[in-house]
């Protein structure tokens, strides 16, 4: 037996019946503002909703004319009165002005059927024009929508991606919004038409027969209660398939992302059962939702063909004539499908709001790194950073923070154009000095400055622009090698391109590819080697020529010729910047102006390779530990 899933923890709880009045009003509010521009659209969309919904009643008043005029037989003449409900007798002898005893004959026939499709074109005409102006309405909102869900996502600061779900995060700005825009729509017609549908037609029922139609009300009781209790039973069921298709994107994601690991371990089988698990709860839960859907149609139609039967015996009672039943009739069958659309009102209203909020809680989340009201643009710094007294602890989950600080107390001044090293063992606090001279996390204590200027008070876009990357873990759009080169700075020549690859030595590898530039690099960069993604990605730098140059050990994992390619690169881009370097590799830091030992988060020593070499204990470990392992590795 497959288990059942658990509901994915970043998901918002589904609405109870309790609270369930409150979540809509609040997802109401929120779709307002995005509803707000087009109001004038959705005003007249819900107008000839109505109105499509009243003409039900002209309709059956017009059938009813054409019924006494077809139905009494070839001796029907024009001038016999017929009583019409809600308007009285009339002589249409007198309204076309023939006289009194002209028969209707085949002609008149013909011409009284035809308006039979014509009145049923208007209801439908009025009722198309509404949907799609509501269809228009709902799109432009989703659009909207759609385009604030992803950038509230892309405003959200590193701390949300390491525990947000990517399959969670597409689930929510692709399908969710569609649900909302499905259901909305199907909400909005129910309620704005149904309801006056059936006003209308009662209306017409009452003026021809008030006791009949009294009666036939007794009916609607018996419909509802099989409907309360079917929906009280497998309402949740829409809710958990929300849920549900949200943690099958998910292990969609992480099985395509990791698809390397799961070939390397011979995963696949694994894979498909976890995909199959959720699959299968999804499926359950969909079918468990649409077979509520369905049954509470014929649960409706079946207690209201006893309606009609019993108005069958009625009619014979009563000796009631053939024009006026057929009304009476048709006019029942007519209240029951807005009736049947009516009773799926909550189960719908409990799959929109369920998808609503999901979306709604992305979009207003708020970063946990923003831009200070008062921010300013810094323009093209100098490139002289400065650590002042800085602490910085990481959280959990509940957003408290760790008990051990990432860094403590650290206080460092970074010149313009030199070269600074940072190195220790793993854990000592040199990636969070990145993160945040890049500001993905601000410190609990003290300062980043850059130029003298406090890095919160500069807009994050142009702090950014000051600093360029160059990481061990190249990331490559799948795209050509030209725009992936282009994302340094993406108003940037061919020329300017050109010119950066050759500095990285790029141009070469790539025009002997084929396709050259225009050449698909492939997810991630998979038909790319790991020099060559790495000469792109310093090309991608060197585009970009900010002040300052955060490189992340960007040779640790290739060969000895890549690599000595790559440190070439690397001098050509680094001249007159201030060069921040992680160092996994002492070898790669030797010439660096200043070396910087970290441990525990603090800062133990700083100076040139041979002054700590002759004084700094870490740093000798360090050194002898790697290059006497480098010495038994070439002997």
């Amino acid at each position: 037996m497959l288990a059942q899933v658990p509901t994915p923890r970043h998901l918002p709880p589904p609405p109870t019946d309790s609270n369930l009045p409150d979540v809509v009003k609040k997802t109401l509010r929120s779709m307002w503002k995005y509803l707000l521009p087009y109001r004038f659209r959705f005003s007249l969309s819900i107008t000839l909703g109505m109105l499509s919904a009243l003409f039900n009643g002209i309709m059956l008043i017009g059938f009813q004319l054409i019924f006494s005029l077809v139905l009494k037989g070839q001796t029907r003449t024009l001038g016999e009165a017929t009583k019409l409900p809600l308007i009285g007798e009339i002589n249409l002898a007198d309204i076309i002005g023939v006289a009194d005893d002209t028969p209707v004959g085949l002609t008149g026939v013909m011409i009284a059927c035809s308006f039979i499709p014509v009145l049923i074109f208007i209801r439908g005409f009025l009722g198309y024009l509404s949907s799609y102006m509501q269809v228009w309405v709902t799109s432009k909102m989703v659009y909207q929508i759609r385009n604030d869900a992803m950038c509230s996502v892309l405003r959200q600061s590193p701390a949300f991606f390491n525990s947000a779900k990517t399959g969670e995060m597409m689930q929510t700005v692709t399908a969710q919004t569609s649900v909302v825009q499905r259901n909305g729509m199907m909400l909005l017609q129910t309620l704005a038409q149904r309801p006056l549908t059936i006003v209308s037609i009662l209306v017409v029922l009452f003026a021809q027969d008030w006791f009949f139609t009294l009666m036939s009300l007794v009916v609607f009781p018996a419909c509802l209660t099989p409907i309360i209790r079917i929906g009280k039973r497998v309402r949740k069921m829409g809710a958990r398939e929300e849920y549900d298709s949200r943690a099958l994107s998910v292990a969609m994601v992480e099985t395509f992302s990791g698809i390397r690991l799961v070939k390397s371990y011979a995963r696949e089988d694994h894979a498909a059962q976890r995909f199959e698990r959720t699959n299968a709860s999804m499926t359950r839960n969909m079918v468990r939702w649409t077979k509520a859907m369905e049954l509470v149609g014929p649960v409706v139609e079946t207690v209201a063909s006893f309606g009609i039967a019993a108005g069958l015996v009625y009619a014979w009672h009563r000796g009631l004539e053939a024009e006026n039943f057929f009304l009476l009739v048709m006019a029942l069958t007519q209240i029951y499908p807005p009736v049947k659309e009516l009773s799926r009102v909550q189960m719908l209203l409990q799959k929109t709001t369920v998808a609503a909020s999901m979306v709604f809680e992305l979009l207003e989340r708020k970063p946990d790194i923003q831009d200070a009201p008062d921010a300013i643009d810094g323009g093209r710094t100098n490139g002289a950073v400065t650590f002042r007294h800085l602490t910085f602890f990481y959280r959990e989950r509940d957003g408290s923070k760790k008990e051990t600080p990432a860094v403590q107390d650290i206080d460092l001044q970074l010149d313009p154009g030199k070269f600074y090293a940072f190195v220790g063992p793993s854990g000592a606090g040199k990636s969070t000095l990145y993160s945040l001279l890049l500001r993905f996390y601000d410190p609990d204590d003290g300062a980043v400055l850059l130029d003298g200027r406090d890095i919160r008070s500069l807009t994050q876009a142009s702090l950014r622009a000051n600093i360029g990357v160059v990481s061990q873990d190249t990331f490559l759009f799948h795209d050509t090698i030209r725009e992936n080169i282009r994302y340094g700075r993406l108003d940037a020549t061919e020329g300017e391109i050109i010119a950066a690859a050759k500095k990285a030595h790029a141009h070469e590898f790539i025009e002997r590819i084929s396709g050259g530039y225009d050449a698909i690099v492939g997810e991630g960069g998979c038909n790319l080697s790991g020099g060559q993604k790495q000469r792109i990605s310093i090309a991608r730098a060197i585009l970009r020529d900010a002040p300052i140059l955060l490189l992340d050990e960007a040779t640790s994992a290739l060969d000895t010729e890549s690599e000595k390619i790559i440190q070439e690169a690397i001098h050509t881009l680094s001249e007159g910047k201030t060069v921040v370097a992680i160092a996994h590799r002492l070898s790669t830091v030797l010439e660096a102006d200043q070396i910087v030992v970290m441990d525990h988060g603090r800062i133990l020593d700083r100076g040139t390779h041979t002054e700590l070499l002759a004084r700094n204990a870490l740093y000798q470990r360090l050194y002898h530990l790697q290059f006497s392992s480098e010495e038994k590795q070439t002997a």
